[in-house]
């Protein structure tokens, strides 16, 4: 495994909690004006199911808590840079605690609640493979019925989304057979390769991913996510077919969502809301409303989980961490066929291209932030431009392959041709997004076993070749079997939100606002859904 590392050591400590890649590099900045009673929170997105708990925590104990919602990603280099906040509430800190910067800064930690990351797969494959009330089932059995091509699965990036890399980590450490923290040298990479090519469905959150299963569930057999995700899907009116949740019995990877302490200053108002979070009323209210574990021992729950879960060690070192996802992004996962169409109209001109540059270019290498580091294109992918303004011609292909030498010659190429990119002309948003669809499925038909997916930019209005409603049509007629492919599209300038929204829900996939956040955070976060 030591030849599939790349030097990034530093980097990965920090990847893995929350849900989507967010813009990294992000400097110290003074706290907001804020009330006595009020603290500043970085709070992991996944917490959002919390803000109808809020006005209740602030009733119970004077303190109002402003939740600054991101990724766990983006909140540990703002711990890192010395953003200053009074408190840090992530689905889990076993990933910052390794960053000694950030370590420095936490003065106190405590758990919140708990959910741990499991399989869940339809009760009809369940009954097929033997799981069904199975408490046996292990990592190395679902491993190997991937492997035999018995079952198919979804699940998160393991590089933006605390899901994917607890599940690839349960798999890493099972079979690698040691009871203890991994190190480099356990890594099968060879099994966990053949896991991986049952993979149909990838996401850069658990919660998206969730939303796409229940779009595709014909389509795949299971899902990799929190016990609590699978059980609020099981109790809702989406699945064709319950969920039954395997609970591996050689280990699972359990977020515990601490709250940590940043600042000093604020421990007594810190203690007052510890001390409710983890107190009965709080703990019964969470678990009834978001079906996460209480960590209060007063407060019972009724679910199938096992009374007792083996909790997997996690890896002690960053090298390890870097290692493990280094790997699957180069090398154990399915490979990825990505394309751009790329908006260089005239209204694009000035500082809107120039953005749009900086944003591929940071894909192709430039970016050396944390976040960027692992958002860059990968081993084996296939990069497709397709720049249009009312004309467009074929897309540029870019391929990369195992080879560092010779990928860092393809991404030069890459980053001329962007550079070359001048704003000129007309708008022709669907007909340019036609044409990279039908390419895009014309390759999928002929090499299936990738992730096929398009990225759409656009500041304007559509003023030339097919409108929305005649795209809408001309893929509702298409074979099922070409249908599919996700679009992503991003809003810019005076796009429009509605019918790039109609575009992206018509293929699956989702929108981005770049209104809302810096596109080259955008396009960092998109990567966790190719």
């Amino acid at each position: 495994m030591k030849n599939i590392m790349v030097g990034c050591v530093i980097a990965l400590g920090m990847l893995l909690a929350g849900c989507d890649n967010q813009e990294g590099g992000v400097s110290a900045s003074p706290p907001a004006a804020r009330a006595d009673n009020e603290l500043m929170v970085l709070a992991g997105s996944e917490l959002k199911d919390i803000a109808p708990l809020l006005p209740k925590i602030e009733a119970a104990t004077g303190i109002h808590l402003r939740l600054e919602y991101s990724g766990t990603l983006e909140a540990v280099e703002k711990l890192q840079s010395g953003e200053a906040v009074d408190m840090a509430w992530l689905a889990s800190n076993r990933y910052a605690m390794l960053i000694p910067e950030v370590k420095s800064r936490i003065l106190a930690s405590e758990r919140t609640m708990l959910t741990p990351v499991v399989l869940g797969i339809k009760e009809s494959k369940a009954r097929e493979l033997h799981w069904l009330n199975n408490p046996k089932v292990t990592w190395k059995n679902i491993a190997d019925a991937a492997e035999q091509g018995k079952f198919t699965f979804a699940m998160t990036s393991p590089a933006s989304s605390n899901t994917g890399f607890s599940g690839l980590l349960g798999l890493a450490a099972a079979l690698s057979g040691k009871g203890d923290a991994l190190e480099e040298q356990d890594i099968d990479a060879r099994r966990l390769g053949a896991f991986f090519k049952a993979q149909r469905l990838t996401a850069g959150s658990s919660g998206w991913l969730a939303d796409a299963y229940l779009k595709e569930q014909d389509k795949v057999d299971g899902i990799i996510n929190y016990a609590s995700t699978l059980l609020l899907m099981n109790q809702g009116v989406g699945l064709k077919e319950k969920l039954v949740l395997i609970y591996p019995q050689d280990g699972i990877v359990t977020a515990d969502y601490p709250i940590m302490l940043v600042n000093p200053a604020k421990r007594d108002a810190y203690n007052k809301v510890v001390a409710y979070l983890r107190g009965v009323e709080f703990q019964q209210q969470m678990a009834q409303s978001t079906l996460r574990r209480p960590v209060n021992p007063d407060v019972q729950v009724a679910d199938a989980a096992p009374n007792t879960l083996v909790e997997l060690s996690f890896p002690a070192k960053l090298a390890v961490v870097d290692a493990i996802l280094t790997a699957f992004d180069h090398h154990l996962r399915l490979p990825t066929d990505s394309t751009f169409v790329l908006d260089q109209s005239g209204s694009m001109a000035g500082g809107r291209i120039e953005t749009l540059k900086t944003a591929m270019i940071g894909l192709s290498g430039a970016d050396t932030t944390i976040s960027g580091r692992f958002s860059r294109f990968r081993n084996r992918e296939r990069i497709f431009l397709l720049p249009f303004s009312n004309e467009f011609g074929n897309a540029e292909r870019f391929d990369m392959g195992e080879d560092a030498r010779s990928n860092q010659a393809t991404l030069n190429t890459l980053v001329t041709r962007v550079n070359a990119l001048r704003a000129n002309g007309g708008t022709a948003i669907f007909a340019a997004t036609q044409q990279a669809y039908l390419d895009a499925a014309q390759r999928r038909r002929a090499d299936p076993a990738r992730f096929y997916s398009i990225v759409l930019l656009t500041d304007g209005q559509n003023h030339d070749g097919i409108n929305m409603g005649q795209f809408a049509a001309w893929y509702a007629a298409l074979p099922k079997e070409d249908q599919g492919i996700k679009i992503f599209p991003v809003l810019f300038g005076e796009a429009n939100p509605d019918e790039l929204r109609q575009l992206s829900e018509l293929t699956g996939g989702r929108t981005f606002d770049s209104r809302k956040s810096a596109l080259k955070s955008i396009f960092k976060e998109i990567r966790g859904y190719q």
